[in-house]
């Protein structure tokens, strides 16, 4: 009896021993990697103790959306996870924009617009705006009004002023009728699988001032 259990303690120990200089294989009699899994696998924790380039992955990237893990392989997808996109509409009212489809989808994406210029269509800024869209100069402008927006399932984009129309200031006497400007969107199209989606939006009261004297808190995660 004793003599079993010592070749069986024996034949394990090979095992260990090989094991700890070779390649596990589970579900596979063929491994790859020093621990290959061919299956699914639950953990409640992972550490990566040194994960490397994505040369060193087979070029691929492991991205966390909400509490799951998603791979990510620049080879086989269309975009990035951060995407620098310059949008020009042309042939644009005095009226502006009021609601553009970009096609891009809101479930996998997160659209920030950071930029925006106006301009006539041969390029060059001689704009102005018309508040109240009367003809009159009543030394007033309009707020900007240039907004990412979610609708149907994709991101829109707004580009206007309100309570004014844009127009054309190439005279002394500048036409209203023109309707032919041009708008320079500037987005960051950022994929979901490396953006926080439950941080809290931050409100902050700076009482009439410049906000320079205000110390609010730091936002969560930050």
């Amino acid at each position: 009896m004793k003599k079993k259990i010592y070749i069986t303690i024996i034949i394990c120990l090979g095992i260990f021993l090989n094991a700890q200089k070779g390649k596990v294989g589970i579900n596979t009699s063929n491994p790859a990697e020093t621990l290959d899994v061919n299956g699914k696998t639950y953990t409640n924790s992972l550490y990566l103790r040194n994960p490397g380039e994505p040369t060193m992955t087979g070029g691929s990237f492991l991205a966390t959306s909400q509490n799951g893990l998603q791979l990510y392989d620049p080879a086989l997808e269309s975009s990035g996870l951060f995407n620098y996109i310059k949008l020009t509409l042309t042939g644009v009212s005095g009226a502006g924009i009021t609601d553009y489809d970009t096609k891009i989808d809101a479930n996998n994406f997160l659209v920030i617009l950071h930029n925006y210029s106006f301009k006539l269509n041969d390029g060059t800024t001689n704009v102005m705006l018309d508040y109240g869209d009367n003809g009159v100069n009543d030394n007033k402008q309009g707020s900007p009004d240039v907004v990412a927006f979610k609708s149907n399932g994709t991101w829109h984009i707004r580009a206007r002023f309100t309570d004014s129309r844009i127009i054309a200031a190439t005279s002394a006497t500048p036409s209203r009728t023109y309707n032919n400007f041009t708008v320079d969107l500037y987005l960051m199209a950022y994929r979901r699988l490396i953006e926080k989606q439950n941080i809290s939006d931050i409100n902050a009261d700076l009482g009439g001032t410049d906000g320079s004297t205000q110390t609010i808190s730091k936002p969560s995660g930050f």
